[in-house]
């Protein structure tokens, strides 16, 4: 139920962003400040740990993007090589599809996966605007052509939400810095039926945010939400592309990246500065929905080469009305968040296989 495309602190009881919540939202009070530093165990029950299982001739270089299965089991791309596998929900290992190229049923990536309604797989590769459709034993389908390249993909209903920034909207000259375009698109029928969130600032004015943020979006209901990487608060629309208001408050942990300097960084020394500079700063890593909570996944980056973030805390919201149920829950150092939908998933270690993945539940509804 998440995907993801490459502010100031607000009242503790947002504004309401559907008739009729101005109430709830505020039952506890306008002054109620969420527990902070919660041990994890506190929050969650771990209802079982998956140890994900593997074909010796096709090992799981590390594990990428995860979609639960409507039905069952769950869809894991590989973080480094163009696979997708399907697992039963204890781990075992159902089908694996995936090769590198440039042609109809091959890539040089995975950029988003997701199932569908039908029970089709689709799948987005890197560097290409191909939608590719697997069945749901992960044989070929039918490719589908995008007007532009697609970064993350979520079911919505019988449609597909879509992160992308439309090829007309992204001319290689250098008025690309200057433009805002719509980053998310609901297909139907594999047709663009709308189009909606705006880019949240103008790149010209943020010198080299280009090439580190990216869009985390989540859907659940009637609502979708998605955020800048760097950058608070949480926007909501609804289904019809509308947006219907903001959520979000960063926690005093929060440490955003700064505004550079045009020229901030010399020729020739791009790549180690930036390490420097970036290294501690937080970051929107992921969104997961798992019933009735938003949970906002923070990270931070690391200081070697590939932008790399590490997980490191989860703030976790009353999606319905909008308020913060507990701040800066601590994740395990090197797991990582994969995914929401009936339960919370996350990766227990990032580093070394064997890969296993505890199945979370929340241990109550709200705190008191």
């Amino acid at each position: 139920m998440i995907a993801l495309m490459r502010a100031a602190a607000r009242a503790s009881c947002p504004a309401p962003f559907a008739a009729g919540l101005a109430i709830t939202a505020c039952a506890v009070g306008p002054d109620y400040k969420p527990p902070a530093g919660v041990a994890l165990e506190e929050v969650f029950e771990t209802e079982a740990v998956i140890t994900l299982g593997e074909d010796p001739q096709d090992s799981i270089a590390t594990p990428g993007i995860f979609a639960e299965r409507v039905k069952s089991g769950f869809l894991l791309s590989d973080g480094r090589l163009p696979r997708i596998r399907s697992y039963h929900e204890d781990g075992r290992l159902e089908a694996a599809f995936g090769r590198f190229g440039e042609g109809p049923f091959e890539f040089q990536g995975i950029n988003g996966l997701a199932e569908t309604a039908s029970g089709k797989i689709a799948v987005l590769g890197s560097r290409s605007g191909r939608l590719t459709y697997l069945t749901g034993e992960l044989e070929p389908d039918t490719t589908v052509q995008l007007p532009g390249v697609p970064r993350g993909v979520i079911r919505m209903g019988d449609d597909l939400l879509v992160g992308m920034m439309r090829a007309a909207e992204r001319p290689q000259d250098a008025s690309r810095f200057f433009r805002r375009p719509l980053l998310l698109h609901r297909l139907t029928d594999n047709e663009v039926a709308w189009s909606a969130y705006r880019y949240p600032f103008v790149p010209a004015e943020r010198p080299y945010w280009i090439s580190l943020v990216v869009f985390p979006f989540a859907v659940a209901g009637d609502s979708i939400y998605t955020a800048s990487s760097v950058r608070y608060p949480v926007a909501v629309l609804n289904t019809a592309g509308d947006s219907i208001g903001e959520i979000g408050v960063p926690p005093a942990s929060f440490d955003p990246l700064p505004v550079f300097e045009p020229g901030a960084l010399a020729p020739g020394a791009y790549a180690n500065q930036i390490l420097n500079l970036l290294g501690g700063h937080s970051t929107i890593s992921q969104m997961a929905v798992v019933g009735s909570h938003l949970i906002v996944v923070h990270g931070r980056f690391g200081s070697e080469v590939g932008f790399t973030e590490y997980h490191s805390s989860l703030d976790i919201y009353d999606r319905d009305t909008g308020h913060k149920l507990y701040e800066d829950v601590p994740l395990p150092e090197d797991s990582r968040v994969l995914g929401g939908g009936r339960h919370l998933y996350v990766l227990q270690d990032i580093r070394f296989p064997p890969w296993r993945i505890a199945k979370l539940s929340f241990q109550e509804e709200n705190p008191g």
